[in-house]
């Protein structure tokens, strides 16, 4: 079978029949999560692309590329900085190391390709044109012949290559206000064909295809041996498959096309192109050659058609026989569709597909090809392996190429094109930056960079640099949340962890690699802590103080800013002391004691009476203290022992003392977050607060958040927000301003909703809801920046790190 290529030019590919195709890499669009409304609204798009091509031939290609880990692994390193360089690059290498021995050198990738062929039919015709086109077939007999004479090189006119180029211009100007599109290169072009020929191990990003051209006065040189080279390698044919050696490999590759489909492709539901990403565990090929009948054609076609049926039926009635059930059916279909093309006005579309199948021995394309014809068979749709064509099945492959067997054409409509799926695929993450974990569907790498979104990434929904951790007790939001900030803080970044529970002060420990840049701030019950967390003590900024103070002591007293009588007394206790050298929450209580106002010796005696208690000394100093907290390392935590945190079902209302009091002092080191985050504008900084609803659920909580949300966003930094259910984000704005999310599993159905509307899908879907509920530990719902939603494994790699981050009580070993 001759090679179809004549000559290749950036995008441009031109056959041996005079035809000339511009291919493009459809960029691949989220399909996961996507409501029916979503999926129909794509389905339309791919339709009118299809369906604007009156005339010509389509050639779409889904191939199975490698991406190469070792390549993302080393580009993630160069995202790298700060003191724990070092540390990082090792970690990053080791879990290259662990992931190659996992999953090999190479990833499955699947890319989609589709090339148009041009049509220059939109020239005036007139004698100037026509003499154009006649010196140009002349020239084109005149280098073929040269061609086989005299040797070596091919050569395209110039002027031939620019009448295609503009056609391509506005060809990809009408698919790009559709889809994302990106021309391919000979680099791509070589890599293509390669594959197709048997290569194995080269991942997409890393080839090059050394097709040197020769540019004349007015044609442009290729060598022959060029265009072939990446043909090479040794093709046995047997009956039923192709063996391709190459130097270092062997690979086995069986041929199926589409014999007939027996029932109706549902949309939305059976997108093959999507659903068999998932399907797979192994690499498969698929090429569709679409023939483009025009409205005119397609109506004589199917009166022909008609016409034949009608004879069957009438010679039945002749030989008086019944009329075989098939071929009533068969008038019936064709009766709807000349009367659906008689009112449309569509073309028809002449397609043949083909599924390219690898394997590296025969038993395993043996296996492989017994699961692909299983899984068409639950489509309705017939596979067959036609015995002695398999060259011709391999040649649909290459760009360029024509249909090679017309025994397995179907007719369909635009409809039915663009219900396949084409381009859909499942896609989470950013293409380098911290390995946390793979995609359950699709197996692939999910990587994330969390200080990406507030550069305005072209494709992002969002750039809120917040997240949001979710889930019931024991689904693995804790250990992802600290795996994350771990990463983020290797790779450059700095962290604030507020920890109410206590559960990370052994981190010095269990991470000896960054032991010298992790700074606990445990604040005991010891005296020598006393009014280390007072308002005044902890502020730098006097007014900020202030503010600090009004809040807690408003909060633990219950006074409102609408209560006219004893607000302004309290007020103005609160910054008498404010202007005073030595400041704390005891002087105001002094200060209280001096005014004369009756009220206020009462809301003295209301809050000295939090003083006694066991580690309320940490709010109240008498001005002396002059102990402050700092948080100049890498990766900080403030613990306080013995918090006394309510359940997340408590009202305000019901709080008792030690609840109020614990909140009140998360909600004072949650605002110290504030001058944390105010520091150096070019690191990115996390502050992680654990345990969020406890304060989420009070006014004071919420204009807090808020506050650190709109601060960080300014400040590159990033609030992650550890609680237990999205309604514990009840703030719209705030819901608004949280830009990548994780949910774990939950039992609840109604929390099940209530996560699902808060990651913006369709939370009445049983599949969805099920999703949610069947999650297992360490796996969760993520919603990266651009929007798209899928379902993960968070994957520590190492067991250092899973024992470090593991916060579920030890098991008592039996004695």
């Amino acid at each position: 079978m001759r090679y179809p290529i004549k000559y290749i030019e950036n995008n441009l590919v031109f056959n041996h029949d005079a035809e000339c195709f511009a291919y493009f890499e459809l960029l691949p669009y989220n399909y996961s999560f996507l409501s029916e409304d979503e999926k129909i609204q794509v389905h339309e798009h791919f339709r009118q692309l299809v369906a604007q091509n009156q005339d010509g031939k389509i050639h779409a290609l889904q191939i199975s590329t490698e991406n190469s880990i070792r390549s993302v692994q080393e580009k993630s390193k160069e995202l790298i900085t700060g003191k724990l360089q070092e540390v990082a690059y090792e970690r990053i290498d080791d879990q290259t190391d662990a992931l190659v021995s996992m999953i090999g050198e190479n990833q499955v990738d699947y890319r989609f390709f589709i090339g148009f062929k041009l049509l220059l039919n939109e020239e005036e015709v007139s004698v100037k044109s026509m003499g154009t086109t006649l010196k140009n077939s002349f020239s084109s007999f005149v280098r073929d012949v040269n061609h086989h004479l005299m040797g070596d090189f091919v050569s395209m006119p110039h002027r031939e290559v620019a009448r295609f180029l503009k056609m391509e211009q506005l060809l990809r100007n009408k698919i790009s206000n559709r889809f994302n599109v990106r021309p391919l290169t000979k680099d791509d072009m070589g890599y293509l064909i390669e594959h197709l020929h048997g290569q194995v191990g080269v991942a997409f990003e890393d080839y090059n295809y050394p097709l040197s051209m020769e540019k004349g006065e007015k044609e442009t040189y290729i060598k022959h041996f060029d265009l072939i080279k990446p043909t090479r390698c040794l093709i046995t044919e047997k009956q039923r498959y192709l063996k391709l050696d190459q130097e270092e490999n062997t690979t086995y590759v069986a041929y199926f096309t589409v014999n007939s489909i027996i029932g109706d492709l549902e949309f939305p539901s059976d997108e093959i192109f999507y659903y068999q990403q998932q399907q797979f565990d192994f690499p498969i090929d698929t090429s569709m050659h679409v023939e483009i009948l025009t409205n005119k054609k397609a109506l004589s076609t199917v009166r022909n058609k008609k016409k034949e049926l009608k004879d069957l039926d009438n010679h039945a009635a002749e030989s008086d026989n019944e009329t075989g059930n098939n071929v009533v059916e068969a008038l019936e279909q064709v009766n709807e569709l000349e009367d659906v093309l008689d009112q449309t006005k569509e073309s028809m579309y002449k397609l043949s597909y083909v599924i390219r199948v690898s394997a590296a021995n025969e038993d395993e394309l043996k296996q492989r090809c017994n699961e692909v014809k299983d899984f068409y068979d639950d489509l309705n749709v017939k596979l067959v392996r036609p015995f002695g064509d398999i060259l011709g099945l391999h040649g649909e492959f290459i760009p360029g190429s024509k249909r090679y067997i017309n025994d397995y054409v179907q007719y369909v409509t635009s409809d039915f094109l663009a219900g396949l799926g084409f381009g859909a695929t499942q896609m989470l993450g950013e293409t380098e930056g911290i390995y946390f974990g793979y995609n359950l569907d699709t197996g692939r790498n999910v990587y994330l960079n969390p200080s990406l979104a507030s550069q305005g990434v072209k494709g992002s929904v969002t750039n809120a640099l917040a997240s949001a951790f979710l889930g019931s007790l024991g689904g693995g939001k804790s250990f992802s949340n600290n795996l994350l900030v771990y990463y983020a803080v290797l790779f450059g970044g700095q962290a604030l962890i507020v920890d109410p529970k206590a559960e990370r002060g052994n981190w010095k420990d269990t991470l000896p690699d960054i032991a010298d840049e992790i700074n606990v701030v445990n604040l005991t019950s010891e005296e020598s802590n006393k009014g280390l967390l007072d308002p005044y003590v902890i502020m730098q900024n006097k007014k900020d103080s202030e503010s600090l103070a009004i809040d807690i002591l408003t909060f633990l007293t219950g006074i409102s800013s609408r209560d006219g009588e004893k607000f302004p007394v309290l007020r103005k206790a609160i910054r008498a002391v404010g202007q005073q050298e030595e400041r704390g929450l005891l002087l105001v209580i002094q200060e209280l004691r001096s005014d004369p106002n009756p009220l206020a010796a009462t809301i003295a005696d209301h809050i000295e009476s939090f003083t006694d208690y066991d580690f309320a000394h940490l709010l109240f100093s008498d001005g002396t203290v002059q102990n402050s907290i700092s948080l100049k390392k890498q990766l900080n935590m403030i613990q306080v022992a013995d918090l006394v945190l309510p359940d997340a079902e408590t009202s305000f209302e019901e709080y008792t003392t030690m609840e109020l009091l614990s909140v009140a002092m998360l909600i004072i080191i949650s605002t110290f977050a504030l001058d944390f985050i105010h520091s150096d504008r070019s690191i990115f900084k996390i502050v992680d607060l654990d345990e969020a609803w406890s304060f989420l659920q009070i006014a004071q909580g919420k204009t807090l958040s808020n506050k650190l949300v709109r601060a960080g966003r300014a400040m590159n930094a990033g609030v992650y927000f550890v609680t237990q259910n999205a309604d514990d984000l009840t703030d719209e704005k705030l819901k608004n301003n949280i830009g990548v999310k994780f949910a774990f599993r939950s039992r609840d159905l109604t929390e099940i909703k209530k996560t699902l509307q808060f990651f913006g899908v369709d939370s009445e879907d049983e599949a969805n809801q099920r999703r949610l509920r069947e999650l297992e530990n360490g796996q969760c719902l993520m919603q990266d920046l651009y929007g798209r939603v899928g379902v993960i494994q968070v994957h520590p790699v190492f067991e250092d790190l899973f024992e470090a981050f593991d916060t579920r009580p030890p098991v008592a070993e039996r004695q």
